[in-house]
């Protein structure tokens, strides 16, 4: 009898060779069911990681959207407020507080002014809704940088100004500052009921 015959014919050996085979075998089968499950519940995991990153980036998102909103809404609340109209009760003293603005604004940046005056807007079309278009021309010496920044105060202030034209001339020295004459625009928000 060779010795897996006589190991097979004790039972207690038997029993034991049964188990343990049985064990090894059900193992192998677990092994081979929970590794893929492993890879799956692995790829699971980081697609859900994935996917709270991507809703705390929307989050933030959303967050900043809702201001950007917020805002949007409270700058359309502003247009059309008095504070995008030249000040002045009458065509007149709207005029003369547009050029004063122009003085100041000139000021601002370091600008040598050489004057002012009110033009006619032949040539502009009319404001809407009623409201009444005064232009002025500012004629000034101004350097480059002093140009930039005048353009963006009077731009991008209150009242709300726009520049309809604009001449420059070098000066005949090199470093010489530029003769400028601009042309600016502003809105004048009638008085109900007032005199003209």
């Amino acid at each position: 009898m060779n010795p897996l015959e006589r190991m097979l014919a004790d039972p207690v050996t038997a029993r034991r060779l049964y188990l343990g085979i049985s064990a090894g075998l059900g193992l192998l089968f677990l092994l081979l069911l929970v590794w893929p499950l492993t890879d799956l519940l692995l790829e699971q995991r980081a697609a859900i990681q994935a996917a709270e990153l991507q809703r705390q980036a929307q989050g933030t998102l959303a967050g900043r959207v809702e201001r950007l909103l917020a805002e949007q809404a409270a700058l359309a609340t502003l247009d059309g407020l008095p504070a995008d109209y030249l000040p002045g009760d009458s065509p007149d003293l709207a005029a003369a507080s547009l050029q004063a603005l122009l003085g100041q604004r000139l000021a601002a940046v370091g600008g040598r002014l050489i004057g002012t005056g009110l033009v006619e807007p032949v040539d502009l079309p009319e404001a809407a809704g009623g409201d009444q278009r005064i232009t002025a021309r500012l004629d000034a010496a101004v350097s480059h940088a002093q140009l930039r920044d005048l353009l963006h105060g009077l731009e991008g202030g209150q009242p709300r100004l726009i520049v309809v034209g604009m001449r420059l001339a070098a000066g005949g020295e090199a470093g010489a500052p530029l003769s400028l004459t601009l042309t600016v625009s502003g809105l004048r928000q009638p008085v109900p009921g007032g005199a003209e």
